[in-house]
């Protein structure tokens, strides 16, 4: 039996109407039920807070698999975590857990209509090549969760009325890619 943990922000946690919820981890245990699923996600966090309780919440629970979900608090103009220290930080935790452990995931599209100021999907986008390359420079598995999103007719059910986390549709399409990633 083998060990994933998820680790990342408020859409790892499974943030849904105001509460943290076990959703991810539910979805993600139909596709793997054998596996032992830890959610380490804090809602709020950016790349800077991972780094920090890196040790504490992954490394010190021996995983075999780790969804590294950072950048839609990276990239939002409120915690705006820079580009070069975003892949900074990315690069850090793919050489501490290990490249072969690491599973990365693009950062979530939003609605523009409410997010444009605060979440510009044109950063998100930017932030997102970053994790592609990084996919491709140390071979990690890559769950391609933009692309995802823009291959629905309409992404906008992905979403909560914030514009921002994940409604059940986006937890289905969350768990879907990561699923593939692993399998992959």
């Amino acid at each position: 039996m083998r060990k994933l943990i998820l680790f990342g922000d408020s859409i790892t946690a499974g943030y849904a109407n105001d509460f943290v919820s076990p959703i991810l981890t539910k979805k993600l245990a139909t596709y793997f039920p054998e596996e032992t699923i830890l959610n380490v996600g804090i809602p709020g966090d950016t790349t800077v807070d991972g780094i920090a309780r890196l040790e504490k919440h992954v490394l010190s629970k021996q995983p075999d698999l780790v969804t590294v979900f950072f950048g839609s608090n990276d990239a939002s103009t409120g915690l705006l975590v820079q580009i070069d220290e975003y892949r900074l930080h990315l690069t850090k935790m793919i050489e501490t857990i290990g490249a072969s452990k690491v599973i990365l995931i693009t950062p979530a599209l939003s609605n523009q209509a409410l997010q444009q100021a605060e979440r510009p999907n044109s950063r998100l986008i930017h932030y997102g090549n970053i994790v592609r390359e990084l996919a491709t420079q140390y071979q990690t598995k890559l769950a391609e969760l933009q692309l995802a999103m823009l291959d629905r007719p309409n992404y906008l059910d992905c979403l909560q009325e914030d514009g921002f986390h994940f409604s059940e549709v986006g937890y289905d399409v969350l768990a879907e890619e990561i699923a593939k990633a692993i399998k992959a």
